[in-house]
């Protein structure tokens, strides 16, 4: 009797690869989303970009959209500040293409921002949106990956996308409650040095796009955030920080060394591990309780806390409705045009402490070092000049 060979790794995680996406499929073409989305936080997600491009529209209900042409020809106020960004472009991926390809892509992306922003007049373009266009540009054409953007923009990072900062920077303040809750001397160690949370505010607000340059690791990434809150962001970064522990805490208690060394990226990081533990913080402190943890309240309109109304009560309906889609799209434009007096934080519980809450002091620091100079957080912290910012931040005196 022949002996049965032993199967590799390899062969076995090709079968399983190809269980899955048999799997996708079929979930596909019946449009199950809610199969989807939990296929999307699996391991390996969708597996390859041929079932992404099959897949994302879904996800992003762009399949039901029959017309999505700018509403204006007029340029929108912030193309000029989005074309310098789209001049440094495709720099650090894809690997290996040509200049003339570098600038067939850097056209397409000026029509895909082009369009986002002239159809939706309220949004305001942020240094990092690129980035993340800049993914879905690489997976479809100018013009689906423009269709998909609007959705993006509209329901996952609307906040980033306001008139202030302000509620991203609530937004991140909330990753230190999650290492408070989950590694009380780690958390120590970063608050004796005067780490202020301004070390994830890239991986947030770009989705790691702009600081990860493995196409296929930053497509598994827009697997999860897709199929997820748009709070996971903020789930994955702690996770991050809290793999990266025995670093951190070799570190001497120097707020420059800790940012240097957070905000880079490992190249070796294990994908699917690091999306595991997400997922089991998010399960661990839901967006609703963490913002209670945290004594931080996001918008009641905000992407996260609308997430469920406006965004996955649409993957119950049919297949031809798009009333209800219709509908989502003009709250979400009617909230991008509310006044930050008009948006109001959802309510707190406050705890028994003696003086203003912890949750509140940090984010009180935050907002100073923003309103003395808001430039500094987009230009230093997507670019090479971490060590300098946070030697600023020491300077200013917003250590902890």
């Amino acid at each position: 009797m022949p002996r049965q060979r032993k199967r590799t790794k390899r062969q076995t995680r090709k079968k399983d690869n190809h269980s899955k996406t048999t799997a996708i499929d079929g979930a596909w073409k019946v449009r199950d989303v809610t199969v989807l989305r939990a296929m999307g936080r699996g391991e390996n997600g969708f597996v390859n970009d041929d079932m992404r491009r099959k897949i994302w529209p879904i996800l992003l209900h762009c399949d039901r959209l029959v017309d999505t042409k700018s509403s204006t020809i007029e340029m929108h106020k912030d193309e000029r500040q989005a074309e310098l960004d789209i001049l440094r472009s495709f720099n650090t991926y894809p690997h290996g293409i040509t200049d003339e390809r570098k600038d067939e892509l850097r056209s397409q992306l000026t029509g895909v921002i082009s369009h986002v922003l002239r159809s939706h007049p309220n949004l305001h373009y942020y240094q990092g949106f690129h980035d993340i266009a800049s993914i879905f540009l690489l997976l479809f054409d100018e013009k689906d990956a423009g269709t998909l953007m609007e959705h993006v923009s509209l329901f996952f990072i609307r906040d980033a996308m306001l008139d202030s900062l302000d509620p991203i920077l609530r937004e991140i303040t909330m990753i230190d409650t999650i290492l408070q809750k989950e590694d009380t001397r780690l958390h120590l160690h970063m608050t004796e040095a005067g780490v202020l949370p301004y070390y994830c505010l890239s991986w947030v607000i770009t989705w790691f796009s702009h600081d990860i340059d493995d196409v296929s690791k930053i497509n598994r990434l827009f697997d999860l955030f897709l199929s997820s809150s748009p709070l996971m962001p903020l789930y994955v970064s702690a996770a991050l920080v809290l793999s990266r522990r025995n670093l951190v805490l070799s570190q001497p208690a120097d707020p420059s060394s800790i940012h240097t060394l957070l905000t880079k990226v490992p190249r070796n990081v294990n994908i699917e591990a690091w999306i595991k533990d997400a997922i089991r913080l998010e399960k661990n402190y839901p967006p609703y309780e963490l913002q209670q943890l945290s004594g931080v309240g996001l918008d009641e309109v905000s992407a996260v806390n609308t997430h469920k109304d406006l965004w996955l009560d649409m993957a119950l309906l049919s297949k031809d409705s798009t009333e209800t889609l219709h509908a989502s799209r003009h709250k979400a434009d009617e909230i991008l045009g509310m006044s930050a007096d008009e948006r109001i934080p959802i309510s707190v519980k406050q705890r028994v402490t003696t003086g203003t809450p912890y949750g509140e002091r940090l984010l009180a620091k935050m907002r100073e070092m923003y309103v003395k100079d808001p430039m500094l957080w987009t230009t230093l912290l997507l670019s090479a000049g971490v060590v300098t910012f946070a030697v600023a931040t020491d300077q200013m005196g917003l250590v902890r």
